[in-house]
């Protein structure tokens, strides 16, 4: 009945919200490692887990972008060579499951998990201090870094965070039943587009590569591995709250998210302004500050990438 739901109201999406729809059904399949970012990716053992990063080098400032849920570090793409010309230097990763980075039922996937591979991927680059860059399910991450008490963080830039809205019991549970392995392998093409265009307040055939790309990759082995992956993280995500803790966050905040984010609150099960959520993690937070970005959605890095890139730069110290 849950997929039933999710599926009505993504074919809704689908159906008002796309200006355009390009069919992938006789594409060719689609290697996770051969995915274009736009930037070369370096890789590792990092961990005890095969790790994908892109690291632009320089003596500027350390900004550490961490992907979403279900993306990979190409979703960056609009940002990274922007910041980099800026002086920063950037630090781009592959989250273990996603993208070029290993992928197997084994790993523990979790927010704890994730935290603590970030850290031994700045330990092994040689990193002291960073500003740490979630988009979503990375703000979570970059909170739990901070929570599990880092020394590295420097700063913390929240985009359309995750970690901030409160879930009960049984909507945690609701979430978790829902977004299973078999829900993800099972998105058709039309859902997949459906799924995208809602992340955004206006969908432009430029963000066609999103869809190809997931269609794509839906046709490789790999992707098997990858769907336990995204099921895993929704449950982390649930399991492993950070909205209790928000005061704790002892260091400088910023929040980035769109007035049009219709993900932020959870639209099934909440509801309200996306505003509103963010503004009550504002106030517990000691130090921290809120950016609202009229006229863009839940991608914002994606959809408005030049107030993003300068958001960000003007928050990073100077080194």
């Amino acid at each position: 009945m849950k997929s039933s739901v999710f599926s009505i109201l993504l074919m809704a999406s689908f159906l008002t919200g796309c200006t355009s729809a390009r069919f992938y059904h006789d594409a060719p399949p689609l290697a996770f490692e051969d995915v274009d970012y736009g930037y070369s990716m370096t890789s590792g053992t990092i961990h005890g887990v095969h790790m994908a990063w892109h690291d632009s080098g320089g003596e500027g400032p350390v900004l550490l972008l961490v992907h979403g849920l279900a993306s990979n570090a190409g979703f960056w793409r609009y940002n990274v060579d922007a910041l980099t010309a800026s002086g920063v230097r950037v630090i781009v990763v592959d989250l273990p499951g996603y993208g070029k980075s290993g992928k197997s039922s084994l790993l523990p996937y979790g927010m704890r998990f994730y935290a603590t591979t970030l850290e031994a991927l700045l330990a092994y680059l040689a990193v002291d201090r960073a500003t740490v860059a979630g988009h979503s399910m990375g703000s979570q991450i970059a909170m739990t870094m901070v929570l599990q008490g880092s020394s590295r963080v420097q700063r913390l830039l929240l985009l359309s965070p995750a970690g901030i809205e409160r879930f009960g019991d049984g909507e945690g549970r609701w979430l978790k039943d829902a977004v299973s392995p078999e829900f993800v392998i099972n998105t058709s093409e039309p859902q997949v587009r459906a799924n995208l265009s809602a992340n955004f307040f206006s969908w432009s055939d430029s963000f066609e590569w999103m869809v190809e790309e997931r269609v794509r990759m839906a046709k490789h082995p790999e992707f098997e591995q990858f769907a336990y992956a995204v099921s895993r993280c929704v449950a982390a995500m649930v399991d492993e709250p950070v909205w209790h803790r928000l005061e704790e966050l002892q260091l400088p905040v910023l929040i980035l998210a769109g007035e049009k984010d219709n993900l932020i609150p959870n639209p099934y099960l909440h509801g309200g302004k996306t505003r509103t959520v963010m503004e009550a993690g504002l106030a517990v937070m000691p130090d921290a500050s809120l950016e609202m970005i009229p006229s863009a959605g839940h991608m914002i890095q994606i959809e408005k990438p030049a107030i993003v890139n300068e958001t960000m730069r003007g928050f990073l110290p100077d080194r």
